[in-house]
């Protein structure tokens, strides 16, 4: 990000902290329950958020080189995302056309040099061409031509890999991303390697899920024995670019921004920042990490939920660089599964016991309200269009 950027952002976060103003809302706001638990609801968001839009696959580490390539995390639309030996990138259903198996069941380090079914041997290039069909006489009638893979949708930016799992047409991610993607592009993101990726099944619908990432009131409780100490104040400010936000927490470090010469001010020593990449991802930004948190719906109670690590390595040298890194991770995992997540579990829990009709959400917990208005704009505009389909 452009110093400059920076330095407003940082102005305003101080001069948030001098009024003590820190309402993200204008009203208390009451959430329905049903947004959590309706099987109607979730087959809605399904169709509509998640086969409708453009969803960030990873960071394009995973996909450098030819041959590499990156398993679809989301087994209700499994795809997979390969570099061909002619540089290109694509994105295939991994589904064989010979009788539906998937090609790939886990990621491996090997390179591919092609994909075989592990069913029937039917085999593809890296470019989806069905090439080879063990004992072929058996199809007298095939013309392999028509069985090449079914692709998807999928385009490289800012360091980020994003797939649209329902549509073959091009897009254009920095265009989806309004502003933003000028934001992300100045970090270059493409810098950073891999250092460990984690997925695991959470018993919460995604929208709590990515909703405790929307507001920092819990932050005192919650995290009280973690970096409660480091967000005194707890408070945030945003910006929307269309359904995408950029959020900053105020780190308690950050009246001392004050002390410094402003050419040699750094947001991200002051601020916490990170980005909603609507609808379902989260990249937290450090000076020399980034997290990309992914959180694909199973049920309105199931969440596959992906954390992946990534790091500048020169940063991390030797072993001392890499004890530094697993601490973090360690320090990451904690704070995330043990208390954000493992929270998000209990009021999913919680939420058909009658006892509340409703959530109640306060004026530091705008967000929240807003991220679900973008979900209803959504639903809504596709219903209307359902509605008018003759």
């Amino acid at each position: 990000m452009k110093h400059g950027r920076q330095m407003a952002l940082l102005d305003r976060m101080l001069e948030l902290r001098r009024r003590r103003e820190y309402r993200l809302g204008d009203t208390v706001f009451r959430l329905p329950l049903d947004v959590y638990t309706s099987r109607e609801v979730f087959e809605r968001e399904i169709e509509t958020l998640f086969s409708g839009s453009p969803l960030v696959a990873g960071h394009v580490d995973g996909v450098r080189e030819p041959g590499s390539y990156m398993l679809g995390d989301w087994t209700r639309q499994p795809y997979f995302v390969v570099r061909g030996e002619d540089g290109v990138l694509r994105a295939f259903h991994n589904t064989c056309r010979h009788r539906g198996s998937p090609l790939i069941v886990k990621e491996k380090d090997e390179p591919l040099r092609a994909l075989v079914c592990p069913f029937h041997g039917w085999t593809y290039g890296l470019d989806g061409a069905l090439q080879a069909i063990p004992r072929a006489f058996a199809f007298p009638c095939i013309d392999k031509r028509d069985y090449g893979l079914k692709e998807c949708s999928v385009a490289e930016s800012t360091g980020l890999v994003w797939v649209h799992p329902a549509r073959q047409e091009s897009f254009d991610p920095a265009q989806y991303l309004g502003a933003f993607a000028e934001d992300l592009a100045e970090f270059n993101l493409e810098r950073f390697v891999s250092y460990r990726k984690v997925v695991t099944e959470k018993k919460a619908n995604w929208k709590l899920l990515v909703q405790i990432n929307l507001e920092g009131y819990h932050v005192a409780h919650l995290h009280k024995g973690t970096f409660a100490p480091n967000f005194r104040d707890g408070f945030l400010s945003f910006d929307a670019e269309g359904p995408h936000l950029r959020i900053l927490a105020a780190q308690t470090n950050l009246p001392d921004a004050e002390n410094v010469p402003k050419k040699q001010r750094k947001l991200v020593d002051f601020v916490s920042l990170f980005y909603l990449l609507f609808p379902n991802t989260i990249v937290i930004v450090r000076e020399n990490t980034i997290l990309i948190g992914r959180f694909m719906p199973l049920a309105p109670d199931r969440t596959l939920c992906s954390q992946e690590m990534l790091y500048i390595p020169d940063k991390y040298v030797g072993e001392s660089g890499q004890k530094k890194l697993r601490n973090l991770l360690l320090y990451t995992e904690v704070t995330l599964d043990d208390e954000d997540y493992k929270m998000a579990e209990r009021v999913q829990a919680n939420l058909l016991n009658g006892v509340n009709e409703t959530h109640l959400l306060g004026l530091e917990e705008g967000l929240v309200k807003l991220f679900q208005e973008q979900v209803g704009k959504r639903l809504a505009a596709r219903d209307a269009t359902t509605a008018d389909s003759p």
